[in-house]
């Protein structure tokens, strides 16, 4: 089930209160920092990846479709054309028909087909966000990050160019 935004920024405000206050009762300050997570998907290393390999595996099937509506142009042109007879338009039409529902389909399949892709892809990207986010927190002692739902995030907390920069270097590791 999803959670509204209303409860995700009464949970973090909830925790985040709970957190202050026992730091104050301990007399221990406790670290917090903020994380664009929608940036970071945007712009890791990985993303861009992702996109690049997206475009080269469906590239050629683009260009068919491309090549397909070419032909449904010319076929266009060819029922402009003055010159035929009734029986070269009827012929011309029934091609062009074809040749549209096909380019229409063929479309429609592509759309279809890249959607699902990409939501694979970025779900691997997301995770990988994720889990940098994690590997950041503990490596430098955070005790809470927060991120969607934030108002306002002051420059002194927002650790998402450093969660970026970890993850442009794990890039390079692969």
């Amino acid at each position: 089930m999803k959670e509204s935004a209303v409860n995700k920024i009464t949970r973090a405000l909830a925790l985040l209160f709970i957190g202050l206050t026992s730091a104050v009762a301990l007399a221990e300050p406790i670290k917090v920092g903020f994380v664009d997570i929608p940036y970071l998907i945007e712009e890791a290393p990985q993303a861009q990846a992702a996109s690049i390999r997206l475009e080269k595996e469906f590239a050629p099937r683009q260009d068919e479709i491309k090549s397909r509506k070419k032909d449904l142009d010319k076929l266009r042109q060819q029922l402009d054309d003055d010159d035929l007879n009734q029986g070269e338009r009827l012929l011309v039409e029934r091609e062009f028909n074809k040749t549209e529902r096909r380019v229409k389909r063929d479309e429609q399949d592509f759309r279809e087909e890249l959607n699902i892709q990409k939501n694979e892809e970025f779900k691997q990207v997301r995770n990988t966000v994720l889990d940098a986010i994690a590997v950041f927190a503990k490596t430098n002692q955070y005790d809470l990050i927060i991120s969607d739902g934030v108002l306002f995030a002051n420059k002194r907390v927002d650790v998402t160019e450093q969660v970026l920069k970890q993850l442009q270097q794990s890039s390079g590791d692969n």
